[in-house]
């Protein structure tokens, strides 16, 4: 029986191994804060505080242009909110803000990279009136169907 060489031998051997490292998806962290804009300047300044309650979707665009729902959160007593582990993609978010019950959703922005730090997300408290400031929100009608789930009805949570 013939000898493989040594370095064919550790060549196999990582080959093994190393597939499973370079197909693994790149997850981060995808938190923001619902914060008041007095200014309108579309930046939580150090001077301006989060704590609006609202009710937080994560979508992901899929590949076909498709939309599926990641996740819902509700914001914690400072406005923030967090979904965790998100995986490399295209995604956007939308927003109902309990105390108007209007809804918003953000442009599609990317989640990728080589970076372990958390895509930071804020976004300003709007109303009817106001939502025209902010042209990377978009005013929508029922955030929690943006995937066309026929079977969830416009207020559903």
């Amino acid at each position: 029986m013939k000898k493989l060489p040594v370095f064919l031998f550790l060549f196999l051997a990582m080959l093994m191994v190393v597939p499973a490292d370079l197909h693994a998806a790149k997850r981060r962290d995808v938190k923001g804060t619902i914060y008041n804009d007095p200014n309108g300047n579309n930046r939580l300044d150090n001077n301006e505080k989060g704590g609006q309650p609202a009710t937080v979707w994560l979508y992901r665009v899929l590949p076909n242009g498709r939309k599926r729902k990641v996740g819902k959160v509700s914001t914690d007593a400072a406005g923030n909110y967090t979904f965790k582990n998100v995986r490399t993609g295209k995604y956007f978010i939308s927003v109902r803000y309990n105390a108007n019950k209007f809804a918003v959703r953000t442009r599609t922005f990317t989640i990728g990279g080589n970076s372990d730090a958390p895509f930071n997300a804020n976004i300003p408290y709007v109303t009817p009136s106001t939502a025209n400031r902010y042209p990377q929100l978009t005013p929508t009608p029922n955030p929690a169907n943006l995937d066309q789930d026929q079977q969830t009805t416009p207020s559903a949570p």
